[in-house]
């Protein structure tokens, strides 16, 4: 009895606890379940940085894609396989998603079949299909594009739940606090690969096949923290999500809202660093000859810049709102095609050395999307129209997905001088249109 009695107790103080909580949340205009969401939505975000760190697109990809082959374009097809699946799909699956009224299950659904590619790649680049490079090539970017079409579908949900979950005043914090978690773990993972990619105990393939098994690990916790998520409770709004086609629809959003115009102009503008951006790597060892051992160097200082990012433009999200960080994560764009174009052309053996600060930058740079773009785009959609506007941004930034193998093609016609300018040229013109975008700290609704 007395323990049936201690039971009941301690069932009815939890429920009371949580009752408290829910009703504390209410009060202080904090949605349902906030802390036990917000606490899976950073460990989702940080072991998914930690992953992104191991099998890093701008670095250890183009890298191994190296090996396959010799060609600048076909090295460039791999960010561009990788985006196009990540993007092109996302206005479908907002179609789809965005009538349903939980969001979730497509979310596990999607990730719970696309992310265990990275074990399978593992075995098969540790099996030895690269002494066949043109098969391994194939299987690598199937497998990479398999997995970015999965997690584009995810991200469609994983931006309405993390939406409606944390509300505007509490996700720059975040976003904040998990790409600084994930940028101190990712300086260690940087000297881990370095170390993996020049160990003589772990010859070529098998130290790329460790980093592809290290970064499915990594995707781990974050799986089971979204598996973990309370889905907050929303009704669907009959009158814009059945009454009118998704062609009136998309019509609406992109000609009834001039800010979100704005931002898609100035994402395309900004996403032309993307031109240069698999090919720092190639130029740091190949034309500056610095060591293979670089690769983790520049891992690390990506890392490091995320950190920087993370505090900086989380304050700067908080404190002005997320136009503010656009702007400072589009003058870091702007400084790394810079930098490069000027280490080239003095050919200076210290400014050479000097050449992580262009990882450094990017990495201000990657983390001002969700701390800028996203967190822009979050505050002007509506409500019930969240997946629409998510779904559009991104397939509209389906136009970038040729932009890495453009900038191959480019970088085999001309030169790294020149390429380094138009990825600046493009960026600057980005600068300008995001410094059009009105505050949404001051203003709320249509344009």
């Amino acid at each position: 009895m007395c323990h049936l009695f201690l039971v009941e107790k301690h069932t009815c103080m939890s429920a009371h606890l949580e009752t408290q909580k829910t009703n504390y949340a209410h009060q202080s205009g904090l949605p349902p379940h906030f802390r036990h969401n917000f606490t899976v939505l950073l460990i989702d975000y940080v072991f998914f940085g930690v992953a992104y760190s191991f099998l890093n697109p701008n670095t250890v990809l183009p890298a191994f894609a190296r090996t396959l082959m010799a060609s600048e374009p076909l090295v460039g097809m791999v960010s561009t396989i990788m985006a196009a699946g990540w993007l092109l799909p996302q206005l479908f699956a907002a179609a789809v998603i965005g009538q349903k009224p939980r969001k979730k299950p497509y979310l596990i659904w999607a990730i719970c079949i696309g992310r265990p590619i990275y074990f399978l790649l593992a075995l098969v680049i540790w099996s030895g299909l690269t002494r066949y490079p043109e098969w391994m090539l194939v299987v690598f970017l199937a497998g990479m594009g398999f997995f970015n079409v999965l997690d584009g579908i995810a991200s469609v949900a994983w931006f309405d739940l993390m939406g409606a979950a944390i509300p505007p005043t509490r996700r720059g914090r975040l976003v904040g606090a998990a790409q600084l978690l994930g940028g101190l773990l990712g300086i260690g993972v940087g000297a881990l690969v370095g170390a993996i990619l020049s160990s003589p105990m772990l010859p070529y393939p098998r130290n790329y096949a460790v980093l592809f098994a290290l970064g499915g690990l990594a995707l781990m916790p974050s799986a089971v923290a979204l598996m973990l998520l309370r889905e907050p409770e929303r009704k669907v709004s009959t009158s814009t999500t059945t009454s009118l086609s998704l062609r009136s629809q998309l019509r609406e959003a992109w000609g009834g809202w001039p800010d979100f115009r704005r931002l898609v102009f100035g994402r395309w503008l900004i996403g032309l660093f993307g031109l240069a951006l698999p090919f720092y790597i190639l130029h740091a060892t190949e034309v500056m000859k610095l060591p293979d051992a670089v690769v983790g160097w520049f891992v690390s200082a990506q890392m490091v810049g995320g950190i920087v990012a993370s505090v900086g433009l989380g304050w700067l999200s908080e404190r002005w709102g997320p136009r503010a960080a656009i702007w400072a994560g589009a003058t870091a764009t702007f400084i790394s095609p810079l930098l490069a174009l000027l280490i080239h052309l003095t050919g200076s053996r210290w400014l050479t050395q000097t050449y992580p600060l262009v990882y450094f930058c990017y990495g201000i740079t990657n983390n001002t999307w969700m701390m800028g773009m996203f967190n822009y785009l979050l505050e002007i959609a509506p409500e019930d129209r969240r997946p629409l506007f998510v779904g559009l941004y991104n397939t509209l930034g389906g136009v970038l997905v040729p932009v890495s193998f453009l900038g191959g093609v480019l970088l085999r016609f001309t030169s790294y001088p020149v390429l380094f300018a138009v990825t600046a040229l493009g960026v600057a013109g980005g600068l300008w249109i995001s410094l059009r975008l009105r505050d949404t700290r001051r203003w709320r609704g249509r344009g």
